[in-house]
């Protein structure tokens, strides 16, 4: 097919689309182009599509790793005009529009979807990069399964390093990912481990809730906040509000107050920052390195560059506010972005982005959610989880993961069983 790995020219009369980024963004953006006459070339670092919000699933054993992560060629396997290359992004020089990789030969491209995503921030934070485990990918997420069953497996034989902190969790950042995160584990450690390992005291392991901030979910309005307090807290977390973790070593966490928490394990959800690419590019960035855009998505300066998800700085056209880093925005954006393409082929102008916000929702834990609707409208507890569910489900990017999460979610909600904790690969020394 023009186009592929190895020809450095678009191909022909049929102009070249390379998508960067096989997220949400990059994923609707080739999507939306099907029809179009052109050649679409989507590469990734891996050659699967991660569902974001069910890694803490993953990482708690609730999930298998085939129901967060979808193979690209097989989600594409129907699109004739696509490629799907795995590949990572050295450069990408904007006026000779040109893609540089380093495992592959250059691309060059007659429009180009930029959504390469975001890396994790740590904010300065002492240790955290070399201790702290974070949670947006796949990787990331079967470290902290792994290290989570790995320092119960080490309990078990050696009980001592209970009074160490070898069991106890801290996670920082009081947002969707941290809340759901330690909402998890509230269960995975009362129920699951609790009758694992019967030689381990009940409530001898800590799970702490660290937010820098005044309040949880400071997204949602105030009865939903003080919701999510309160069921955490009757779950056993120890909430801790208005402290900033400064340092993070491998058994201790040391806050800004002076505290110190004895904890082998610390999971970092407190905050993103676009992919180190965007400092090449010579453009102007905002708060987190995120690419400024026009409102149909393009730079200013490179009109047939398309910017969307999480490496994009967008403006809601309605409301003038900064939209989130969340799947939705992405998956909208970068359809709009596939659009907007799709227009200018066809010699019309393309169109403003308009986000349709249906709402933002969190999972707490088993029965326990939170929704705020579009108008303002909110919902709490199992009528929320069953929402929340269902919207999850509506974004997964296949039938078939759809069907292993409703599978793997109804067998542990009738046995509380998670099939997944089990420690496999190197042990930790």
């Amino acid at each position: 097919m023009p186009g592929g790995a190895g020809s450095s020219q678009p191909g022909g009369d049929r102009p070249r689309i390379v998508a960067l980024g096989g997220g949400f963004a990059g994923l609707g953006a080739a999507r939306k182009l099907e029809d179009a006459h052109a050649d679409v070339v989507l590469v990734d670092a891996n050659d699967y599509h991660t569902f974001q919000p069910m890694l803490y699933q993953l990482a708690t054993g609730l999930l298998d790793t085939t129901a967060v992560a979808h193979s690209l060629r097989d989600l594409f396997q129907h699109q004739k005009n696509a490629t799907v290359h795995q590949a990572t992004v050295s450069s990408v020089e904007l006026d000779s529009r040109t893609v540089q990789f380093v495992d592959m030969p250059p691309l060059q491209y007659d429009y180009l979807v930029v959504a390469l995503g975001a890396v994790v921030q740590f904010f300065g934070c002492d240790g955290a990069a070399e201790n702290a485990f974070p949670l947006y990918t796949v990787e990331d997420a079967l470290k902290v399964r792994s290290h989570i069953v790995e320092r119960w497996e080490a309990a078990d034989r050696d009980p001592s390093l209970v009074d160490d902190g070898a069991l106890n969790v801290v996670v920082v950042g009081g947002g969707p990912t941290g809340i759901e995160s330690i909402g998890a584990l509230t269960e995975l450690y009362r129920s699951d481990f609790a009758s694992d390992y019967h030689g381990i005291p009940s409530g001898a392991a800590r799970l702490t809730l660290v937010e820098a901030g005044s309040c949880l979910f400071p997204m949602f309005k105030p009865d939903i906040r003080e919701y999510a307090q309160h069921e955490l807290e009757e779950r056993g977390v120890e909430v801790m509000l208005g402290e900033r973790v400064e340092a993070v070593e491998p058994t201790r966490v040391k806050l800004a107050s002076g505290k110190v928490l004895p904890a082998h394990t610390l999971i970092w959800g407190a905050g993103l920052q676009a992919s180190p690419l965007t400092e090449s590019l010579g453009l102007k960035l905002e708060r987190g390195n995120r690419v400024v855009v026009d409102p149909e998505l393009r730079l200013a300066s490179h009109p047939e560059v398309f910017v969307a998800g999480d490496i994009a700085w967008i403006t809601d056209s309605g409301t003038g506010d900064t939209l989130p880093q969340l799947g939705s925005v992405a998956l909208q954006a970068g359809e709009h972005a596939g659009e907007n393409i799709g227009k200018l082929l066809a010699g019309k102008e393309p169109t403003p982005f308009e986000y349709t916000d249906k709402g933002t929702m969190a999972a707490i834990a088993r029965g326990a959610a939170v929704a705020q609707l579009h108008g303002g409208r909110t919902m709490k507890g199992e009528m929320a989880f069953l929402a929340w569910g269902a919207v999850h489900l509506t974004l997964l990017s296949a039938w078939e993961d759809r069907t292993k999460a409703v599978v793997d979610w109804t067998w542990g909600g009738l046995t509380h069983e998670r099939p997944g904790r089990i420690l496999v690969g190197e042990k930790e020394k």
